[in-house]
């Protein structure tokens, strides 16, 4: 790993709870949310951390599944789940991906052209460097709230200045999390959450402030985290995320313009039997419709929506599917 960059691990021992299971895929993603108050499930094969709604997801992300169908509604009823989220290619349900880099070679030329003006722009003015403790605490609530403000949603873990707070002490009690930011001076524009997972590096959230966007914070960014991870012989990939379930074409032309690909997979929902009698029909998915349409496009109801969409087209392999790539 290369000292004193961006994604340098933060020189700390690992807890009980890390030296115990660091051998299991997802762990420092697991310890992350853990400490955050996620609660975290080995069950199916696999990693599960309970996510917004009472979701059950998997991890890590990278990991595609086939979960026994029996186990995975056994999972999900004694852990009071809403339901369970996993990527798989042998399961239907939506058609997604993860946005990956697996270049070794990265720099300027590797970006778009409408992309790599913007770049050279913001590196005029702006400097990339990790960000403190005290620096997330004092300024980075702010960008979350300018984040969350243009996009239409509220979380409450970046919202809330306590659950705020809570996140930031999680990240720097685990040696895995990074915080890359570009600054303009002294003023933070933009930053990222980083995760190193065994050889992967998982940029997991980036924020950025509105009155700082002239400036493009997020595509300097962007442009110095990808350069440096590519650099790293310790690291065989960049994930930059998963296709969201609902619509983000800006976000989707943005990735594939810094050189990342898009590995796709599908992304299977499964309810709990309960939910899933009451809410996979015909009848429920157009009241929910119905109730989006009138609202203007509420983001929960478009949430809402696409999770019985995609819980409607998910369900467990058949034999023709699994001999068919």
């Amino acid at each position: 790993m290369l000292p004193n960059t961006l994604l340098e691990s933060k020189a700390r021992a690992p807890s009980p709870w890390m030296s115990a299971h660091l051998h299991f895929p997802g762990a420092a993603l697991a310890r992350f949310l853990e400490l955050r108050g996620r609660r975290i499930v080995k069950d199916c094969g696999a990693t599960w951390y309970a996510g917004p709604g009472r979701f059950l997801m998997s991890l890590p992300y990278q990991a595609i599944l086939n979960p026994d169908p029996a186990e995975l509604r056994r999972m999900i009823r004694e852990t009071g789940a809403f339901g369970a989220r996993f990527p798989s290619a042998t399961w239907a349900g939506v058609e997604s991906g993860l946005y990956v880099m697996r270049a070794r070679e990265y720099d300027i030329e590797s970006v778009h052209v409408k992309q790599r003006r913007r770049v050279r722009h913001g590196l005029e003015s702006l400097y990339v460097r990790p960000a403190t403790k005290a620096q997330l605490l004092s300024q980075g609530w702010s960008l979350n709230l300018s984040t969350m403000a243009r996009q239409g949603r509220f979380d409450p873990e970046f919202g809330d200045r306590r659950r705020w707070e809570t996140l930031v002490e999680a990240a720097f009690a685990c040696s895995e999390i990074s915080f890359p930011a570009a600054f303009h001076g002294g003023r933070m524009a933009a930053y990222m959450i980083t995760c190193r997972e065994q050889r992967w590096l998982h940029i997991l959230h980036q924020m950025s402030r509105q009155d700082e966007l002239s400036h493009s914070p997020n595509h300097v960014l962007t442009y110095e985290v990808t350069r440096q991870a590519a650099l790293d012989p310790d690291l065989d990939a960049i994930c930059y995320g998963y296709v969201p379930l609902c619509s983000a074409n800006g976000l989707h032309e943005y990735k594939l313009r810094f050189g990342y690909e898009l590995i796709p997979h599908r992304t299977v929902i499964q309810l709990h039997p309960v939910l899933d009698t009451l809410l996979n029909s015909r009848v429920a998915r157009a009241a929910v419709h119905a109730a989006r349409w009138l609202s203007h496009g509420h983001p929960r109801l478009d949430t809402i929506e696409s999770v019985l969409k995609g819980a409607h087209t998910s369900g467990p392999p058949t034999p023709a599917r699994i001999t068919q790539p």
